[in-house]
């Protein structure tokens, strides 16, 4: 009986062999997972730049409608008259004060 021979034929491998994979992946998984480290304070530190910015924007807003609310009372007719009375020491006059002049017709 023959021994048959068998033809030896290899693979041919790509250029990585089985470690080199395994580092590549390695090193593959550990660039993702910094790249998270990395992007989660950006996150945090972003959220907390939007909350301080909405509470400036709050306050800005209710010292909006004060300031309106000043200049309203401000530029009323009431204030303007009292302010100028007392700038100018002017009073009301009294009903003993005051006399109504009847026009002859």
């Amino acid at each position: 009986m023959a021994t048959a021979r068998k033809s030896a034929t290899r693979k041919t491998r790509g250029p990585f062999k089985g470690r080199a994979i395994v580092a590549f992946g390695l090193l593959v998984f550990f660039a993702v997972t910094m790249a998270i480290g990395w992007r989660r304070p950006l996150g945090v530190k972003t959220v907390n730049e939007i909350a301080a910015m909405r509470e400036e924007q709050r306050r800005l807003l209710a010292q909006e409608k004060y300031l309106e609310n000043a200049l309203r009372r401000a530029t009323s007719r009431r204030a303007i008259v009292q302010e100028a009375q007392q700038r100018l020491g002017m009073a009301r006059p009294s009903e003993a004060q005051t006399r109504f002049l009847v026009s002859p017709k």
